[in-house]
This record gives structure tokens, C-alpha cells and sequence, in this order.
């Protein structure tokens, strides 16, 4: 008996994305290819926007840019993980600034990987895939020990 599959899943090779950068050229280029990759991309220019379209639009993945006015990149991956609804997402932090101390904030803050501006499209690719498939594996996880703690239910049940 297998476990039922995840109807809410996105396919491996096309998955919801949400990209958040102030920068409008930066967040073309990166929609530009990921779109031609088949993927589903969600914009916002700020930390504001990314919260709210994270609760409305349930992202696979997001590609964060730091330093952005008002709320910054930084304390967007904090709230997020902060929250049960969006602690699992993967976080790709995107920056322009120092990249070594960019680094060092992000993954404090939580991130899951980090990419240095300008923004190399095959290493934005490859991060991109790689999170992807980390994220599938979460989920399938879920998914198995689920469906196992079901079964312990029905046997434990089905006793005298």
C-alpha cells in the first residue's frame, strides 16, 4: 500500500516561485528565466509584499533580495521562519552588498542558500533546482510519516 499522493505538491519541474527585489531589472531577469524553465513566478518589490503574498500565494520557494527600503530581506526570512505556516520554505537570500557579512546575516536569519548580486543565471539554476528537490523531499517526508502514523492508528484501533 503506497501513501497517497500530495495533490498540492508542485511538480518537480514547474514550481511556484515568489521573487522579491526593489530592483525592477534584477526581478525581470530572474522571472525571465525562471518562466522559461516552466516555472510559476510570483513578484513583490518589498519585504511588505513578500509576507503578505507568502500567506496568499503559498510559494515553493522564495528568492529573497536583503536590503530593501522599509522592511528589509533579512527580517522577511526571520518572520518566516517564525511562523509554522512558512518555516519550511526555502529561502534563497539574494545581495548585492558585502557578501561575506550578507552571508553570515542570512543564515542566522534562516536561510537555506545564498546567491551574490549580480546574479549568475546558471548558479541561479542550479540553487533553484537544488532547493526544489530539498522541498520535495520535506514534503514526501510529511507524506510518509503521515500515512505511517494513519496505519498505526487503524491497527491500534482494530484491536481487542
Amino acid at each position: 500500500m503506497n501513501p497517497p499522493p500530495d495533490s498540492s505538491a508542485a511538480p518537480p519541474g514547474r514550481a511556484k516561485i515568489l521573487v522579491v527585489d526593489d530592483e525592477a531589472i534584477i526581478r525581470q531577469l530572474t522571472v525571465h528565466v525562471l518562466t522559461d524553465l516552466g516555472h510559476q513566478v510570483v513578484e513583490a518589490t518589498s519585504g511588505e509584499e513578500a509576507l503578505r503574498l507568502v500567506n496568499e500565494e503559498r510559494p515553493d520557494l522564495i528568492l529573497l533580495d536583503i536590503m530593501m527600503p522599509g522592511v528589509s530581506g533579512i527580517e522577511v526570512c526571520r518572520q518566516l521562519r517564525a511562523n509554522k505556516r512558512t518555516e519550511a520554505i526555502p529561502v534563497i537570500v539574494v545581495s548585492g552588498a558585502n557578501a561575506k557579512r550578507a552571508l553570515e546575516e542570512s543564515i542566522i536569519a534562516g536561510a537555506d542558500d545564498f546567491l551574490a548580486k549580480p546574479i549568475d543565471t546558471l548558479e541561479l539554476l542550479v540553487r533553484v533546482r537544488s532547493m526544489l528537490r530539498v522541498r520535495n523531499v520535506r514534503d514526501q517526508e510529511k507524506r510518509v510519516v503521515a500515512y505511517v502514523k494513519n496505519l498505526q492508528t487503524m491497527r491500534q484501533s482494530k484491536k481487542p
